[in-house]
């Protein structure tokens, strides 16, 4: 009896839908179309949550907002593991943080604080930038260098 109601309501949306797009001007198809789209993987989804069939579906979701949460920690150090891959030269060799001059800017932009923050703010960024790329907790000598380097830059 519920299968027959569902399969008829689907049969009538369809129809709803179909005549709906006939009537719509070219320009507002793309806007209705996404939001069939959402409707229909919302209409699914619950009906998977119904009948008891979505533990795999929460299982993967569980997995992507943890991964989502994984990459949004990583995603603030992106700009220093920029800056270190940009520093490496043509021959495929590191190069030497310690001997190129860094500005006021860079050295900023590497702690993550304002080129004119507090020292205790910049002391502060440096000591939790280390925490985790400190070189006894698998980072490496380079990156926990130019750390030392741009926390001396700022506070100079």
């Amino acid at each position: 009896m519920l299968t027959s109601f569902v399969i008829v309501a689907a049969i009538a949306s369809l129809i709803y839908i179909g005549k709906r797009w006939q009537s719509l001007p070219e320009d507002e198809r793309k806007g209705f179309a996404k939001k069939f789209g959402l409707y229909a993987v919302a209409g699914v989804v619950l009906a998977l949550v119904v009948t008891g069939r979505a533990h795999w579906l929460m299982g993967v979701l569980a997995a992507l907002l943890a991964l989502a949460g994984r990459l949004a920690q990583f995603a603030q150090y992106v700009p220093l593991f920029k800056k270190m891959m940009d520093g490496v030269s043509g021959d495929s060799q590191p190069a030497n943080p310690v001997a190129t001059a860094m500005t006021r800017k860079e050295a900023a932009d590497i702690l993550g604080v304002d080129a004119n923050a507090s020292e205790e703010d910049i002391r502060l960024a440096h000591k939790k930038l280390m925490q985790k790329i400190h070189p006894d907790r698998g980072g490496s000598d380079g990156l926990a260098k130019q750390l030392n380097q741009a926390k001396e830059v700022l506070l100079s």
